[in-house]
Order: structure tokens, then sequence, then C-alpha cells
């Protein structure tokens, strides 16, 4: 019993730490403007206990054509916010 009451509070403190530590879009704009030259759109999508980030990154000065059409090459990124922290997802 002594066990299982420990466990649970465990993960009520888990819970508790992960909603008040929760990122903020503004320190991920600090924290990918650090890692970039090129600011990124961003998809900034809050959840409970966590924050996920969709960031697209359009390269505007090296158009590539395709079917006759200029296009912008872009790639996306996606981030997890949790614990004060954003961590990058591997795709």
């Amino acid at each position: 019993m002594k066990f299982r009451r420990s466990i649970l509070l465990f993960i009520i403190g888990l819970v508790l730490i992960a909603y008040f530590t929760k990122p903020q879009k503004e320190r991920f704009m600090t924290f990918i403007q650090s890692a970039h030259q090129l600011p990124p759109v961003v998809d900034y999508q809050d959840k409970f206990l966590y924050a996920t980030v969709t960031a697209v990154y359009v390269d505007a000065q090296n158009p590539v054509t395709e079917n006759g059409r200029l296009v912008a090459p872009a790639r996306k990124e996606k981030y997890v916010g949790v614990f004060g922290r954003y961590w990058k997802l591997d795709q």
C-alpha cells in the first residue's frame, strides 16, 4: 500500500511539474532564433501538459522550377515542449 501511494504521488508530482513548467511560444521563438538565421513560419499548439510546434523554413532566395512554375523549397521541423524545454522530434 505504501509503495502504490508513493508511485501515485510521484505521478501526480510529475503532472503538476509538467503543467507549471510548460514553455510558451515566446520562449520557442527565442530558442529557434538562436539556432537559425531565417525566421520560420510557426504553428504553435498549446496542449494541457505540453506544447507542440511545427516550424516551416521557406528558402525564398533559392527558388526551384517545377512543372514550369517557380517554387520556393521548404522544410518542416517538429518540436515538443515540456518541462521548460523544447525537443526536436525525429521525422
